[in-house]
């Protein structure tokens, strides 16, 4: 389900540069992106290592480091914090903050954000009638921003009528969606 740049756009970069200054944070932007480059490098790398391993053990750790220090700076950031809080990466599991993290990024465009935010209405796979909309709106919204995870369970909503009224031309636009995006990855 992660489904994020693997890479800072530079348009992007003045954002950095202003968050930074306006959270007092000296370190300069081309070292931030140094470390986030780094983060992504290690987070990929720790999936490699037996998860009891001390090499991934120590990887978590400096990588919930990373991302504790510097979540305020760039949504991306934020979306790991996020993540990593709500998985219990590197250190305690806190889901309420990581919902909080995600909606706030959900907000700002992250699609793997507002599939997560989605997901966090659905609790012991059933969803209450006064969170239904929330979840629509953040699924419908991820799945338009091409993440194919959102757009196959938006897919599958539609088409077997879940949730929503049943439209099976609905559902294979978005199930077609997801599978176009999956085997372009490969």
């Amino acid at each position: 389900m992660e489904t994020e740049p693997n890479q800072i756009p530079e348009k992007d970069y003045n954002i950095i540069e202003e968050n930074s200054s306006r959270l007092n944070i000296s370190t300069g932007i081309s070292k931030i992106i140094y470390k986030y480059n780094e983060f992504l490098t290690k987070h990929s790398q720790r999936r490699c290592l037996d998860k009891n391993s001390n090499d991934r053990i120590n990887i978590e750790k400096e990588n919930r480091a990373f991302l504790e220090e510097y979540w305020e700076v760039y949504q991306f950031i934020t979306y790991w914090y996020g993540y990593y809080l709500n998985e219990g990466i590197g250190g305690d599991r806190d889901e309420k903050k990581a919902i909080k993290l995600f909606k706030q990024v959900a907000n700002k465009n992250v699609s793997g954000a507002q599939l997560r935010y989605a997901f966090s209405f659905v609790k012991n796979n059933s969803l209450n009638r006064r969170d239904l909309s929330e979840f629509i709106t953040y699924l419908s919204k991820s799945a338009n921003n091409n993440n194919n995870k959102a757009q196959y369970e938006f897919g599958k909503l539609y088409y077997f009528g879940n949730l929503v009224s049943k439209d099976k031309e609905q559902g294979k636009k978005f199930l077609i969606l997801a599978l176009k995006m999956i085997t372009q990855k490969r």
